[in-house]
Parts: structure tokens; C-alpha cells; sequence
């Protein structure tokens, strides 16, 4: 079984990627002008969050055009929450199991992750890494939130 520092670590990565699915959801919801019940539903859905981002771009691409400083901030934002949420579940979704040699003394726990039939080799620092990861990523688009609540000053653009 894995030890307790292990699942520790994998419950923080799960509530963190929660956070982040909710930073998202929240960042989409305000950049549409919708209200609660919008962010509510897209939180309910698996997934939707990031989908939903997916679609936020490709409304600000045809609204501003893909040289916008925003459209190019939002494609970076999903690229980054894609690669993290990505690492998150190759994580989550590894089972432990037992490995047999040709000799059954030589037996072994391994963390196996069935869809890529690969085994895992995680350590506590690259554990501890995509918790730092996730929290980044949710922070970027807290930030982001702003620049679609903030009313503009004369001159002002959306590049940062």
C-alpha cells in the first residue's frame, strides 16, 4: 500500500485541481458577464471548465484577432492547465500493483498507469512540484479575472 506521505500528497493535488478547475470556470464566467448559477453549471460538468476556456478563446480570437495580448494570455493559460491537469490524472488514475519476476521472492510493489501501461516512478518532490504547479496555474487565471471586471482607462489595452 502506498505510504502515507504518498496519499497525502495525492489528496493535495486532487483539492488543488479542483481549485483550479474553479479559478477557471470562475475566469470564464466573468469574462461572459454571466452570473452564479453560469459558474454552477459549468462546475457541475467534468471537464467543463477547461472546455469552456477552449470556447472563451476562440470567442476572443474572433472578436480581436490572434495577435490580441488577451487571446494569446488565454491560449496560454489552457495550454498550461491542460499540461498540469494532464500530469494530475496520469497521477491520480496510477494504481499500485504488484509486479512478478521470473522468481516470486523477487516481487515488487509498482505504481502502474493502465491507459499508457507504463509504471511510475514519483517522488515526493516532483509530488510536492505539481502541487506548486496547480496553484500557479489557478493564480494566472485569478489574475486574469481582472482584466474583464476592470473598467479600462482611456488608452489602457488588454496586453497585461
Amino acid at each position: 500500500m502506498a505510504d502515507d506521505k504518498f496519499l497525502r500528497a495525492l489528496g493535495e493535488i486532487t483539492v488543488e485541481a479542483s481549485a483550479l478547475e474553479y479559478c477557471v470556470a470562475y475566469l470564464v464566467t466573468v469574462a461572459r458577464g454571466h452570473d452564479k448559477s453560469e459558474l454552477a453549471s459549468i462546475l457541475k460538468r467534468v471537464g467543463a471548465a477547461r472546455n469552456e476556456l477552449l470556447k472563451l478563446c476562440q470567442e476572443i480570437r474572433a472578436d480581436r484577432g490572434e495577435d490580441d495580448g488577451l487571446f494569446k494570455d488565454l491560449v496560454s493559460l489552457e495550454k498550461r492547465m491542460s499540461r498540469t491537469l494532464w500530469e494530475r490524472n496520469r497521477l491520480v488514475h496510477a494504481v499500485e500493483v504488484l509486479r512478478l519476476t521470473d522468481r516470486l521472492s523477487e516481487a515488487e510493489l509498482a505504481m502502474w498507469h493502465p491507459r499508457t501501461d507504463t509504471d511510475l516512478q514519483v517522488s515526493e518532490k516532483e509530488l510536492r512540484s505539481l502541487v506548486c504547479k496547480l496553484r500557479d496555474v489557478a493564480g494566472m487565471a485569478l489574475r486574469m479575472t481582472h482584466r474583464f471586471n476592470t473598467p479600462k482607462q482611456p488608452g489602457q489595452t488588454d496586453a497585461g
